[in-house]
């Protein structure tokens, strides 16, 4: 296992482009009421919803909807697989359309899943082949979560819309709930999806000029740096090496701005993705390192720990003010 799925990450990571729009940043969310109290489970039971009924019907023949963390990586794994039509990026299984959009999924309590709806040529893939390579990058060992992407929309499943589907979708996650002692991955019917917002959809595609600085450096009993950390979980999901710089000297966020402003072409456009209570003190020090322009990408984080988080930045924020006049 990668040491991008051992460490918990709340680095700064930096993309500078020409385009930049929120995406899969780390951030602790809540879990939804549902799976409180499951985490114990270790055979998979509480993630098998097989025998709960279609509900959702999708008109269009060979179709699968796979939830596996971001869904900017799994849509780009599977666009690049020969025989898939389309692959799109949406939300599933959650509350209601009200709910399906992009800063309200971050809060973590409406039950959404970051979804790809696969479309494929049956005659040039198979569904098999579709669902060994999602299982081959996935961690279907986890809960609500997925490398360092933490959260209840990072759940993983698989969802379908017809019964032939079902009977493929149970036979392969038999096979790969028998190679492991715990399997979390989420098996049964599409309730509902919703598409996601137009920035989502291809976006690796659209800008491929996008370059992401992971910043931080190795902590206390951290087997990796954290930028190490976010660079392995970021290949996983699809993203090219040489698009991710590794910025991994920096202990403290004044250090993960200004060590990684090296690394940045001048004019380009800057945004900043961390988890919200970190937002305010990172965009402070960022627009007081001269990237007055650079944009806040802020990651949910779980509200449990609001209070002891919001305690270290208010000291972190004085400390920070005080250096600044001295």
């Amino acid at each position: 296992m990668s040491c991008g799925k051992k460490v918990a990450v709340q680095a700064v990571l930096l993309f500078a482009s020409v385009l930049l729009l929120g995406g899969c940043a780390a951030g602790q969310q809540t879990v939804p009421k549902e799976k409180r109290g499951q985490e114990a489970n270790m055979d998979g039971a509480a993630f098998d919803r097989s025998d709960e009924e279609i509900t959702y019907m999708d008109t269009t023949d060979n179709v699968i909807y796979l939830a596996g963390g971001c869904f900017w990586g799994m849509e780009q794994l599977m666009e690049s697989i020969p025989g898939v039509i389309d692959a799109e990026s949406g939300y599933a299984n959650g509350t209601c359309e009200a709910d399906a959009d992009y800063q309200t999924v971050c809060r973590g309590n409406t039950g959404f899943r970051e979804t790809v709806r696969v479309e494929y040529d049956p005659e040039q893939v198979s569904l098999d082949a579709l669902l060994l390579a999602y299982f081959y990058v996935i961690d279907p060992t986890v809960e609500n979560r997925q490398g360092n992407d933490i959260g209840s929309q990072y759940q993983t499943g698989v969802y379908y819309t017809s019964d032939s589907t079902r009977e493929t979708v149970e036979r392969i996650a038999e096979i790969e709930r028998g190679r492991r002692e715990r399997f979390s991955v989420e098996i049964g019917p599409l309730k509902n999806y919703y598409t996601a917002e137009a920035y989502h959809q291809n976006y690796l595609e659209k800008n491929p000029e996008t370059i992401c600085i992971v910043s931080g450096g190795q902590g206390y009993n951290e087997p990796c740096t954290e930028a190490q950390a976010m660079a392995d979980y970021m290949e996983a999901a699809g993203i090219e090496k040489d698009r991710l710089i590794l910025e991994d000297e920096s202990k403290t966020t004044e250090q993960n701005i200004k060590y990684s402003k090296k690394y940045m072409k001048d004019g380009a456009s800057v945004g900043i993705i961390t988890n919200d209570f970190h937002m305010f003190r990172a965009m402070q020090i960022t627009k007081g390192e001269g990237l007055k322009s650079a944009k806040a990408i802020a990651a949910g984080s779980n509200p449990l720990y609001l209070p002891n988080n919001m305690l270290r930045e208010y000291l972190a924020e004085w400390k920070y003010l005080i250096r600044s006049i001295l």
